[in-house]
């Protein structure tokens, strides 16, 4: 072969995010690396704490040589998106897939979608700073934390990788339509704890709290078909917003609530009330997806200028239930740090990958 033929056993992909990275990791079947911008064509860089600032990061990984006699050719795009999501999860920023650079010795142009777009960097996901989750230093050697979940796992692991890989694209979309598409974002941020509910094989008694056995005992004894109606009942309650919310309050710990990213005392998320907290992010979640109500633009991360967790005061929102469900709910700052804690969680609790945190690096 030419030596100015490219390798066909790697794929080469294009990634960015608006944080900063410092560092690079390399295993035998991948190396993340920093792509550098010329400077000698760049009329303008920005600089890393300006809005339009972008990082952009080069990822090679072995792949296998493509065989002529098979009919359809192998497209490796997904191998990117899984980084990208495992990258998010594991740093709390967020990044993206540009494309494509090299692939069964073939060049590609990259996307140049994302060019031009600006973000505000007070935004926890967004911004040059740890977060206080899991927190760890921006260097891609952390890389080694996660990164066994966008490998091959065994077969009895396989299940796992799957529901966080599904999960974790929900979380991600969520980080990148956050600032544009709130409603969006809120929806994708339940969506990622009910893919993992959806694993879970809980019983029904699991699903009930102390309220709802408390009437279904009073149902029991005061009709004369009172355990038929019982069981009825129980059977509509166990339903995926049940599920949601104990998949959450099981991976939220102590920890979780001794660290906030709200600048404001009063607005960061505490134990108390936390369930009605989730029930009401899920009743948004199900007004949204089957009335059609939009929550105004409450939600928008223009508002949360202190990184708000909760809202303290009433939003003014023309609809009762949902300005009742809005005021209730976590922000969906305070939602989105509540669902990293929680895929981080469920991939320790699975054995996927070990507990971590600053102290590690």
């Amino acid at each position: 072969m030419s030596k100015f033929r490219s390798d066909t056993t790697i794929t080469r992909f294009l990634i960015s995010t608006p944080s900063r990275f410092v560092g690079e990791s390399e295993s035998e079947t991948y190396l993340l690396t920093h792509a550098y911008e010329n400077h000698r064509l760049d009329l303008y860089r920005p600089n890393p704490t300006e809005s339009s600032y972008r990082q952009y990061l080069e990822l090679t990984v072995s792949t296998p040589e493509y065989q002529r006699d098979t009919i359809v050719i192998p497209d490796y795009t997904h191998v990117a998106e899984n980084f990208c999501i495992a990258l998010s999860v594991l740093f709390g920023k967020r990044f993206d897939s540009n494309g494509l650079l090299l692939q069964h010795g073939h060049p590609y142009v990259p996307s140049s979608k994302l060019g031009g777009e600006r973000y505000n960097k007070a935004l926890a996901f967004n911004s040059l700073k740890e977060r206080c989750d899991f927190r760890l230093e921006l260097n891609l050697q952390n890389v080694e934390k996660i990164i066994a979940i966008v490998h091959g796992v065994s077969e009895s692991k396989q299940e796992v990788q799957d529901a966080f890989l599904y999960a974790g694209k929900f979380y991600l979309d969520a980080l990148r339509e956050m600032e544009n598409n709130p409603e969006v974002a809120f929806i994708n941020l339940v969506t990622s704890c009910e893919i993992l509910a959806a694993q879970q094989n809980y019983d029904i008694e699991s699903l009930l709290d102390d309220e709802i056995r408390s009437l279904l005992n009073k149902i029991e004894l005061g009709l004369d078909d009172g355990d038929k109606v019982a069981r009825q009942i129980k059977k509509r309650l166990s339903g995926i917003s049940e599920k949601f919310c104990l998949l959450v309050t099981e991976h939220i710990d102590e920890d979780f609530f001794s660290e906030t990213e709200s600048l404001s005392p009063s607005n960061q998320l505490t134990s108390e009330n936390f369930k009605s907290r989730l029930k009401a992010a899920y009743s948004i979640r199900s007004t949204y997806v089957h009335a059609g109500k939009f929550m105004s633009n409450w939600f928008s991360v223009n508002h949360l200028t202190q990184n708000e967790e909760i809202i303290s005061g009433n939003p003014v929102i023309e609809d009762a239930a949902m300005k009742r469900h809005v005021k209730r709910s976590p922000t969906i700052l305070g939602l989105e740090r509540i669902v990293r804690y929680v895929l981080i969680k469920y991939l320790i609790k699975n054995e996927m990958i070990d507990t971590f945190s600053s102290s590690d690096n």
